[in-house]
């Protein structure tokens, strides 16, 4: 497998010399996203006008590339999200002992005075 570079932040692939005004009508807007798990509302969401989600295909050439690609475009939009996490809910980083978080529930591990057995 192909080592993959991740880029934190926006590169453009092609570059557009002209400075020009476009104008798109407001059924144009282009979104791509993820439902939550009940499916009513959007957990993240990426919108525009003219978005274009380009690959180099010049690069791609086998499964594992794509799947190389893949990973990396999640790693991207996992570090952007845990940057909105600490900027707008730095509170979820580090959980209030009493919190009623996912993983705080159920029993406590009992010590029943076993030892466990090193082989």
């Amino acid at each position: 497998m192909k080592k993959r570079e991740t880029i934190l932040k926006s590169e453009v692939m092609e570059e557009n010399k002209e400075n020009e005004t476009v104008t798109f009508k407001k059924d144009e807007l282009v979104t791509y996203g993820v439902l939550y798990y009940d499916g009513n509302e959007m957990m993240c969401a990426i919108t525009g006008y003219d978005l274009n989600i380009a690959f180099n295909m010049r690069l791609i050439n086998s499964i594992a590339d794509a799947e190389s690609c893949a990973d990396a475009l999640a790693d991207v939009f996992y570090q952007a999200l845990m940057e909105q996490i600490i900027e707008k809910k730095g509170d979820l980083i580090k959980p209030a002992e009493n919190e009623n978080a996912i993983l705080n529930k159920g029993p406590k591990p009992v010590d029943n005075g076993q030892e466990t057995s090193s082989r």
